[in-house]
């Protein structure tokens, strides 16, 4: 029953944070203060490294492209200009993915806050489906979006980073300033508030083929 395999889907291991490998350290905190200084060519460089990942936070939070560039744009800001605080304890990319979702989620507070839709649309679905450990929405009554909806705010955002971006617990609990117990919470009570309606949906489709 698809509620069985969304649920085995949602307790898969939580992957360890990533960290950056000693070598690197040296060269990339050279580069980062570069960059943090406005040098040009170190600043192209951080580009190359988040860019792309950075795009994808905002399409799995934003229904609009147009907004989604746009939260994107003020995540990449947010880096070059952070990008001076950078102490090598953890790899660039990983310390890049902390600013940006963070900058993505006051964007999208905002955007809730004056009315404006950022449920997403499509870009959910597709995150979900490039991720290495999804849950089988394909297989559920309706879209991944229409559950994800109808959730509060909290648990939306944790169920996205966790099981469409594929960040583990301790990473979430770092981007969005809460203890990783808050996480786990947020994720047992969305897991199961998604699994009830996924219930009620496989109940309602039974009378309507009794």
């Amino acid at each position: 029953m698809p509620e069985l395999r969304l649920a085995s889907a949602m307790t898969r291991p939580v992957p360890p944070a990533a960290s950056a490998p000693a070598a690197t350290v040296p060269l990339d905190l050279e580069r980062m203060r570069r960059a943090g200084a406005g040098d040009p060519a170190a600043q192209a460089w951080l580009m190359t490294q988040v860019m792309s990942r950075v795009r994808r936070i905002a399409r799995a939070f934003l229904r609009s492209s147009a907004d989604a560039d746009d939260a994107a744009q003020l995540a990449l800001l947010a880096i070059l200009e952070s990008a001076s605080t950078y102490r090598g304890e953890a790899a660039v990319e990983a310390w890049a993915r902390r600013v940006a979702v963070r900058t993505v989620l006051r964007y999208v507070k905002q955007q809730r806050r004056d009315g404006v839709p950022v449920a997403p649309e499509s870009a959910i679905d597709e995150e979900v489906a490039q991720a290495p450990h999804q849950p089988p929405f394909e297989s559920l009554p309706r879209e991944a979006r229409a559950y994800l909806d109808a959730l509060p705010e909290a648990q939306r955002d944790v169920i996205i980073l966790h099981h469409a971006l594929d960040y583990s617990i301790d990473e979430i609990a770092g981007m969005t300033d809460v203890s990783p117990d808050t996480v786990k919470s947020r994720l047992r009570l969305g897991i199961g508030a998604l699994r009830k309606q996924v219930r009620q949906d496989i109940a309602v489709g039974r009378k309507r083929t009794a």
